[in-house]
């Protein structure tokens, strides 16, 4: 098996394209450099760079191998910070990685449910923009990811869905005269068109969705501010701004008493996606957050 030193001057060599600059890194010299990578090819089979004008690059092997070898070292590098949270008695704490909207939203009542359950385990739980979360891999050691569908981080599985009607904050300083919710709707919207209203731009599947529905109804609401966030877009309204769509929980969570929620209607479905590493059986405290996560998801299916 590879040793990990030879793994770690074969990478630096690989991102640096130099034996010198590896060395300079690595505070080796540019023989034990050298030497490590002949000792890894031999072990191996194979050679992992050509020289190129005067440069080492990578050959087709040698990209192949770079991305698991990496891998490889990550996992290593973290075996200190295993041992510690075992000894620690916290390695089966779960770890969750969710975007802006579902960490001010959907995940504070799951987070709650589970530690009234778990109180000598808390949680981790860590915001990510929507690019991070694409990025992840099995290497970032998360348990649950949570992501607007039909986003989904490449090492992960969808495991279930949770789907919800978006609904719409007025300010209640811009209320026309008599407009009023009806049993949790919005009954004619034509009556809001006149409206300052903040875009999601560029979360583009909620934006759409709004824009062509309300495009049937005739309606092409002015837009004074733009935000990537649900949250945001909240606390806009709260403040005044403007008229903000919002999912179910961050619309409970941050919509105050200055601002009248209700559903839209018709209404405008869209669904959050709960991921878990791929290939990698569910722990027992991994499927008890999941349940506290399904539970919120149909809370919030059900609240007009």
């Amino acid at each position: 098996m590879p040793l990990p030193d030879h793994l770690k001057a074969f990478l630096a060599v690989a991102e640096t394209g130099s034996v010198t600059r590896a060395a300079e890194r690595l505070g080796l010299t540019q023989s034990g450099v050298s030497r490590k990578i002949s000792g890894l090819e031999d072990e191996i089979g194979f050679r992992l760079f050509d020289r190129v004008r005067g440069r080492v690059a990578l050959n087709r092997h040698g990209h192949a191998f770079a991305a698991h070898a990496r891998k490889a070292v990550e996992l290593l590098d973290n075996l200190p910070r295993v041992a510690r949270s075992i000894g620690a008695g916290t390695y089966d704490r779960v770890r969750l990685v969710a975007t802006s909207s579902i960490m001010h939203g959907l995940l504070p009542d799951a987070l709650a449910g589970y530690i009234a359950d778990r109180p000598d385990l808390p949680p981790s739980a860590t915001m990510r923009s929507l690019s991070e979360v694409l990025g992840l891999d099995q290497s970032d050691q998360v348990d649950i990811v949570l992501a607007p569908l039909p986003m989904r981080p490449l090492a992960f599985e969808l495991v279930h869905e949770i789907p919800f009607d978006l609904k719409l904050a007025v300010p209640q300083s811009m209320l026309p005269a008599g407009v009023r919710p009806v049993a949790g709707e919005w009954p004619n919207l034509s009556l809001l068109a006149g409206l300052p209203f903040i875009s999601l731009d560029p979360f583009a599947s909620y934006q759409e969705s709004v824009e062509t529905s309300w495009s049937a109804l005739g309606l092409e609401p002015p837009y004074v501010a733009e935000t990537t966030s649900l949250a945001s877009a909240a606390l806009l309204a709260r403040a005044g701004v403007g008229c903000a769509i919002l999912d179910p929980f961050v619309a409970r969570a941050l919509a105050g008493p200055d601002t009248v929620t209700a559903q839209i209607a018709p209404a405008i479905t869209h669904a959050y996606g709960v991921y878990v590493p791929a290939g990698t059986p569910m722990s027992a405290e991994v499927a008890r957050m999941l349940e506290h996560i399904k539970r919120v998801g149909r809370e919030g299916r059900r609240s007009r």
